[in-house]
């Protein structure tokens, strides 16, 4: 009851204006994957006509709903020519006879084009891929409601994914309370060599943040791709949805999610992630990838967090019980008991200070009456978000960055077990995808 309310709510109050609406006598698709798209080849649609079927399920059909969008920073008319041009010219057929179109990708995938850039002109750039997800993953969720679509995932991903045969097999066998779930993946080689080798060091850069969280103990540990990501249709509709951003759209999302339920990392076959220098967005992988190949030195590049900021991370969270049962002692004093060094606890006290630390605490004993409530609220307020500005703030102040050289000397260490002091990149990526399971 609780879910159907907040999904009628979110239609009617939160969903983007002007979408197409069709009644369904019955469900086509069980499964849908939405994927923005901006000055992307023809060539797309061969990779998608790849889309594996559904494991176990002949007659699952998937519809893949394509948003085609241009930011007005971009004043090339005609950006998405080509591959609007592929699509609207015949090289697809028909997949059913309908008010919108749709079309037949193979025999078990369709396509609708939702082309943001004719219907509406180009997107105001500080909305940017956002407003393409939300808007692909809105559309999706009518005709969930509408009755088209069975399943009640949605499905994220990018113009620059290839998916392995067992993805959806691998969302089917996700824990039935988790609200979203990532996908493995990894970076494949193109022919830029000095490319390859920035994406793959931008990769092991986030396996070890995550890495860090998992040390600490974090409910925050989980990656944030846009491209690596499904969302359950009920829990996107308590969270409002994609927020509309020029980038970091899916860390956000996942951030207010984390706070309904688990996000599952799921296991298996690697979603493959073409390396490429983009800069369709702001920030994130294109543009990180960009400064490391402009680098003289890439293997130096100062990537990865001062593995001292997750022992430092590991002993607040570990102090939380004594956090909650001794309000009125200094959290810097709390930290020593708990073995930080004098120097990195006052440090983490000064982090907390400029996060808000004390209107926060005095939230979370206000509103709890044991201590797992005010270990619940503390992560409440103490989100993905504030720890990514904890961390950022002791690196500001006493943790600086490291290089992947610098950064195996140190302790502690976060690649897993067998990796020691190597430096080789593909060693360390082949470690961490056997340490979750990815193949």
């Amino acid at each position: 009851m609780r879910d159907a309310l907040a999904l009628r709510r979110y239609l009617q109050r939160h969903s983007e204006a002007g979408l197409p609406q069709y009644t369904f006598a019955h469900p086509y698709w069980h499964q849908v994957l939405v994927l923005p798209a901006y000055r992307e080849p023809p060539e797309l649609l061969n990779r998608l006509m790849m889309l594996p079927a559904s494991e176990g399920k002949a007659d699952a059909r998937t519809l893949v709903i394509l948003v085609l969008n241009r930011p007005d920073t971009d004043s090339e008319l005609q950006a998405n020519a080509t591959l609007r041009s592929a699509l609207t010219q015949g090289t697809l057929s028909p997949a059913l006879r309908a008010a919108v179109p749709v079309y037949c990708l193979n025999p078990h995938t369709d396509l609708y084009l939702h082309d943001m850039e004719m219907l509406h002109g180009p997107t105001p750039h500080k909305l940017g891929v956002g407003l393409a997800r939300k808007t692909g993953c809105d559309l999706a969720l009518h005709w969930i409601d509408a009755g088209g679509i069975s399943g009640q995932w949605l499905c994220s991903m990018d113009a620059d994914a290839t998916l392995p045969a067992d993805y959806f097999a691998q969302l089917n066998g996700a824990v039935t309370d988790a609200v979203a779930a990532t996908f493995p993946f990894r970076h494949t080689h193109g022919t830029d060599t000095v490319c390859n080798f920035a994406t793959a060091l931008y990769e092991l850069r986030l396996h070890h943040y995550v890495l860090g969280l998992e040390y600490a103990r974090s409910p925050y540990a989980y990656h944030t791709l846009g491209s690596c990501l499904a969302i359950r249709s009920s829990a996107y509709a308590h969270v409002h949805g994609f927020p509309k951003r020029a980038a970091a759209e899916d860390f956000y999302l996942l951030n207010k999610l984390a706070k309904l339920g688990p996000i599952a990392r799921l296991q298996g076959a690697c979603i493959e992630l073409e390396s490429r220098n983009s800069s369709r967005v702001p920030f994130g992988t294109g543009p990180a990838v960009a400064t490391i190949m402009e680098a003289e030195n890439t293997t130096e590049a100062t990537l990865f967090y001062h593995p001292q900021c997750f022992t430092v991370l590991a002993a607040l969270l570990a102090c939380l019980p004594a956090i909650a049962d001794a309000p009125q002692q200094a959290i810097a004093t709390l930290l020593g008991d708990a073995g930080l060094s004098n120097t990195l606890a006052t440090e983490a006290q000064a982090a907390l200070e400029q996060l808000g630390i004390t209107p926060a605490l005095e939230h979370c004993h206000r509103q709890s009456r044991s201590n797992l409530q005010f270990q619940r609220h503390f992560h409440q307020w103490f989100d993905g978000f504030r720890t990514l500005k904890f961390i950022h703030t002791l690196r500001a102040s006493a943790l600086p960055a490291l290089s992947l050289t610098e950064v195996t000397g140190h302790k502690p260490k976060l690649w897993p077990t067998g990796v020691n002091d190597s430096t080789d990149v593909e060693q360390i990526r082949g470690a961490i995808r056997r340490h979750w399971n990815w193949q």
